[in-house]
This record gives structure tokens, C-alpha cells and sequence, in this order.
């Protein structure tokens, strides 16, 4: 292998590695987010529960209800969401793995390769 071979080669496990790191980043944005509306919502939740004993004409409108059916919906949304994102982050991950274990292979060949006395047989001076 010639020399500009190996260091093309180093270049382009270096991109496909950023590349899936790049993928990663918006997959942890989103999740973060779905994890802050879900911690909102529990706070909500806290506060209807301290706020609607004292309150009289809450249980009576109905209103209790109607909240609490919200509440429910909303929170199986947000975690049916939290689940297909996480699906996708681990997908994600091992696709980062895999490009990370390709850059290290390249990385200790290039080096294993210039490490050697005299030429190796397997590098061109070219």
C-alpha cells in the first residue's frame, strides 16, 4: 500500500467517524428535550395535586378529569416518542462504534506500519 493510500484511507475513517457523530449530536438535542417536557409535566402534576385538594370547584366542574385525560395522553406521547428516539440513538451508537473501531484499526495499522525497521514490503515510497 503506498503511502497516500494509507493517509487517504486515515482521512476518510476520520470523516465517516465525524459524520456519525454528527448524527448523534441532534438525537441527544431531542431526547433532552422529551426528558425536560416529561420532568414539566410531573411538576404539573405535583402542583394540580396540592392545588386541586384546595381547590373546591375543581373536582366538581369536571375539570379533574379533563386535565388528568390530558395529562395521561400526553405523557404516553411523549414517551412513545422518548422510545423511537432512543431506538434511533442506539442504532446511532453503534454506528458511531463501528466508525470509531475503523478509525482506530487504520490509525494502528498507519502506525504499526511506520514503526517498522527498514521498508515494509506492504508501503510504496511513492
Amino acid at each position: 500500500m503506498k503511502r497516500k493510500q494509507m493517509k487517504d484511507l486515515r482521512v476518510v475513517t476520520e470523516i465517516a467517524y465525524q459524520r456519525e457523530q454528527q448524527k448523534l449530536g441532534p438525537l441527544l438535542q431531542q431526547e433532552a428535550r422529551i426528558l425536560q417536557q416529561l420532568t414539566r409535566l410531573d411538576g404539573q402534576l405535583a402542583e394540580v395535586k396540592t392545588q386541586g385538594a384546595q381547590t373546591d370547584g375543581y373536582k366538581v366542574t369536571g375539570t379533574d378529569l379533563l386535565w388528568h385525560g390530558w395529562e395521561s395522553a400526553t405523557r404516553r406521547q411523549l414517551n412513545i416518542e422518548l422510545a423511537r428516539l432512543r431506538s434511533q440513538k442506539l442504532s446511532a451508537m453503534d454506528d458511531l462504534r463501528r466508525a470509531l473501531g475503523r478509525k482506530q484499526a487504520v490509525a494502528d495499522l498507519s502506525q504499526r506500519l511506520h514503526e517498522r525497521p527498514g521498508r515494509s514490503p506492504c508501503i510504496n515510497e511513492s
